[in-house]
C-alpha cells in the first residue's frame, strides 16, 4: 500500500544531507565561536519573527529543547547539526508540528470554520518553511518541507477573504511562481513587490500583506531571491535584480494591477535588490523600502564579512552556486554586490523616493550602509529601530512603511 503524505514526513531516514554540510565541505569543524547569541546553534535563531508570524513561543522553545537534548548523531558540536530525518533533527521536529496544525487545519475546514482552518494552515505551512530554513538548494529534506510550506500555504489562502493568484513570470525562457495577493477584484490596484532576506521564501511574507497592505488596498507580489525557492535555477551575482527586472516588465500583463502605481519593499539582501532597482529602473518605480539592507559594507570589508554566522556565509555561498569553506575566496566571489563597488551608490542620487530602515550596530546593514543609503535620493526619510529584535519593531515600521506608500501611490 502506498504511504500517505503524512506517513512519509513520520517515517525516520538517517541516509540524507544535513543542512550544515550542503554548501561548507568543512562543516564538521564548525565550533560554538562566533555563533548568535553565544549559543551553540548553526541556524540563527528567529524567534522574535518566528513569533510575529503568529507561532506560540513556548512551543517554539519546546522544539529547541528537544534539539538541544537529543543524543543523536551531529556532524559538529553545533545542536542543530543532527544527522538524518530522525527526532533531534531540525527539519524533523518542526515538520512533526506542520503535519500536526495540517491535521488541525483539515478538521476545521470539513466543519466549515473557515478562518480557524485558515489560521491552522498558515501556521503548518510557517512551520515547514522554518523547517526547510535556511533554504538550501541542495538539501532534500529542505525542498520536501518548502512542498508541504506551499501546498498549506494555498490551502490557507482558499479559506482566506482575500485573493491569491499564482502568476507565473517569464525569466530567461523558463517561469517564475510568484503569489499575487490582492484586497478584492473591484478595481486594479497598486502593487508592491516584496522580497526577503537570502534565508526567506515567499510563503512567509503574507502577513505583511494581510495585516497592513491589504486594509491599505494595496496588492503585493511576492517573488524569492536568486538561488532561493522558485527562483533556485538563477545564481546569486552582480546582476541580483534581473528576476525584479523581469517582474516590471511583466506587470501591464496582469489585469489586477496597475503597473503605473508601483513601489518595492526589500527586507534584507532584497533590500540590496531594491536600492539597486532604485537607479536602474527609477521610471517605473514609484517608491522603494528598504530594510536593514546590506549595500556595501559587508561586501568590502573582509573583517566584517568574515564576522558573519557561518549560516549567513552558508547562505551566500548556496545562492551563489559555490563552497563557503574557502572564506576568502566567497568574499571576492561577493564583492561585486556591493552597489558601491558597482557605482551606484556615492554618486549622482536617484528621483525615486526611497524610505531606509536600519538599526544600530548591525554587522550586515552598518551605519555607513545606512549613510550610503540616505544620501541615494533626493527624496529619503530615514528610520532607526531598536537595536533588539522585537514584535513592536516590526508592528511599528510596517504601519510606517505603510502610511509612507500611501502617499507615495
Amino acid at each position: 500500500m502506498k504511504e500517505n503524505l503524512s506517513e512519509i514526513l513520520f517515517k525516520p531516514r538517517i541516509n540524507v544531507v544535513e543542512t550544515s554540510t550542503v554548501s561548507n565541505s568543512g562543516a564538521a569543524q564548525l565550533t560554538a565561536h562566533g555563533q548568535d547569541e553565544a549559543r551553540k546553534w548553526y541556524r540563527i535563531l528567529r524567534r522574535e519573527y518566528w513569533a510575529w508570524l503568529g507561532l506560540d513561543p513556548i512551543e517554539t522553545e519546546s522544539i529547541f529543547a528537544t534539539i538541544a537534548m537529543s543524543d543523536k548523531p551531529r556532524t559538529s558540536e553545533l545542536l542543530d547539526t543532527v544527522g538524518g530525518y530522525q527526532p533531534g533533527n531540525w527539519n524533523y521536529e518542526w515538520m512533526q508540528r506542520a503535519v500536526k496544525f495540517q491535521v488541525a487545519a483539515k478538521e476545521a475546514s470539513q466543519q466549515e470554520q473557515k478562518e480557524q482552518a485558515k489560521q491552522q494552515y498558515l501556521l503548518s505551512s510557517y512551520s515547514a518553511t522554518i523547517a526547510a530554513y535556511p533554504h538550501f538548494k541542495g538539501d532534500d529534506l529542505a525542498t520536501t518541507a518548502q512542498a508541504l510550506a506551499h501546498t498549506n500555504f494555498v490551502a490557507a489562502m482558499e479559506h482566506s477573504p482575500y485573493h491569491c493568484k499564482v502568476i507565473e513570470i517569464p525569466v530567461d525562457n523558463k517561469r517564475v511562481p510568484c503569489y499575487l495577493h490582492l484586497p478584492d477584484t473591484d478595481s486594479v490596484k497598486p502593487v508592491v513587490l516584496v522580497s526577503g532576506g537570502l534565508d526567506t521564501i515567499q510563503t512567509e511574507l503574507y502577513p505583511f500583506f494581510e495585516r497592513f497592505l491589504a486594509p491599505a488596498g494595496f496588492a503585493m507580489l511576492c517573488v524569492d531571491l536568486p538561488g532561493s525557492g522558485y527562483c533556485n535555477h538563477w545564481r546569486l551575482q552582480q546582476d541580483s535584480s534581473r528576476i525584479h527586472l523581469a517582474i516590471l516588465d511583466y506587470l501591464p500583463e496582469i489585469p489586477w494591477v496597475d503597473h503605473g502605481r508601483v513601489a518595492m519593499l526589500g527586507y534584507r539582501f532584497a533590500g540590496n535588490v531594491a536600492a539597486r532597482l532604485a537607479f536602474i529602473a527609477a521610471e517605473r518605480l514609484r517608491a522603494i523600502v528598504t530594510i536593514g539592507a546590506p549595500v556595501d559594507r559587508l561586501f568590502t570589508d573582509v573583517q566584517r564579512f568574515q564576522s558573519l554566522p557561518q549560516m549567513y556565509q552558508d547562505c551566500l555561498a548556496n545562492r551563489s552556486g559555490v563552497n563557503s569553506v574557502n572564506k576568502e575566496s566567497l568574499f571576492y566571489r561577493c564583492l561585486p554586490l556591493s552597489l558601491k563597488t558597482q557605482g551606484l551608490l556615492g554618486g549622482a542620487r536617484t528621483s525615486t523616493p526611497m524610505f531606509v530602515v536600519g538599526r544600530k550596530n548591525d554587522l550586515i546593514s552598518p551605519e555607513a550602509d545606512l549613510s550610503l543609503l540616505s544620501s541615494a535620493s533626493r527624496d529619503c526619510k530615514v528610520e532607526l529601530l531598536k537595536e533588539q529584535d522585537s514584535l513592536e519593531n516590526y508592528d511599528q515600521i510596517f504601519t510606517e512603511v505603510t502610511h509612507w506608500l500611501q502617499k507615495q501611490l
